[in-house]
Formats: C-alpha cells, sequence, structure tokens
C-alpha cells in the first residue's frame, strides 16, 4: 500500500484552526484560507499574513523519509519577496515580518510528525502508519513600495519524500 496526502492549512490562533484539502494558497491581506485574495490585497510596501501548510498523510506505508519543502521561486516580481521557514510550533499569523529567509528553491528539510498536529519536533523518518503531519512550513510574502499593483507571477510550493 501507498500512503495519500493532502495539504492543510493553520489560521487562527497559535495556527490552530485546520483547514483540510488545500488546493491552494494565496498570499493576502487577511489571516483566513476562504476569502478570495482580491478582497484583500497586499499593498506595497506592507507584507502578507504568514501562512502555515502542511502536508498530511495517511493510509499505510513501511517508510517515510527524507522531506524537503521548495518553492518555485522567491522572487516572483519586482519589489516581492517569498520568505519561507519549516517550524515546529506556530504562532497567530500576523503581516509583521517573519524575520524567515528567502524561500528556498532547492529544499528545506522536513520531520513528521506522528502526533495530530503539524508543530513538535518530530522525527526525519517514519515507519507509523495511519494518520501523521510533515512540519508546517510558513510562508510570507513581503513587499517594497516598488511592488507593482495586481496579481503576481504564480508561485508553486512542492513538498517530496521518499516513500518505502
Amino acid at each position: 500500500m501507498a500512503s495519500t496526502q493532502t495539504w492543510s492549512e493553520f489560521n487562527g490562533a497559535s495556527a490552530g484552526t485546520e483547514t483540510t484539502s488545500r488546493s491552494e494558497a494565496n498570499w493576502k491581506n487577511i489571516d483566513d484560507s476562504t476569502t478570495a485574495y482580491s478582497s484583500s490585497p497586499i499593498t506595497a510596501g506592507n507584507n502578507s499574513f504568514t501562512k502555515y501548510q502542511a502536508v498530511k498523510f495517511a493510509g499505510t506505508w513501511n517508510s517515510l523519509s527524507a522531506l524537503t519543502y521548495k518553492v518555485s521561486t522567491n522572487a516572483p516580481g519586482t519589489g516581492l519577496s517569498v520568505v519561507a521557514a519549516v517550524v515546529t510550533s506556530g504562532s497567530t499569523p500576523s503581516t509583521t515580518a517573519s524575520g524567515d529567509s528567502a524561500a528556498s528553491t532547492s529544499g528545506t528539510s522536513a520531520n513528521f510528525n506522528s502526533s495530530s498536529t503539524p508543530f513538535g519536533t518530530g522525527t526525519s523518518s517514519s515507519t507509523a502508519s495511519g494518520t501523521m503531519y510533515a512540519n508546517a512550513y510558513r510562508t510570507q510574502l513581503q513587499t517594497t513600495g516598488s511592488a507593482a499593483p495586481g496579481d503576481i507571477s504564480s508561485v508553486t510550493i512542492t513538498a517530496t519524500w521518499t516513500e518505502s
């Protein structure tokens, strides 16, 4: 058998409210996963709310290991940057600069958590089948005053791992 995966997003106090089975994630000027980004735009010189996302595994597997997150670009336009970090605890999302580094386009290692949350130290591999999360990946779109109004180029967040 093989594992199945979905993406979850975490919002609210201590990033404690989970929205499951996400197929997109938009940076915007509100802490939720349902408001259209066009209804809560980020103005030049400001940041998006931080986003907490994680891969949720289910099913049966022998071993999961070597998990990484990466982005397709960390500079989707003039005056725009995507910052990110794998985190072991959740904070209430905000527009304050997260202090994270430029999001990796080659991959940042993450662990697996056998608990019902993506927040925790976790382990680099897992042989426990059932339900499990990868560490959360916190991202934020940061802008300068030179950012142009309107939509940005798409940024794809990819998770990879080894499974047997």
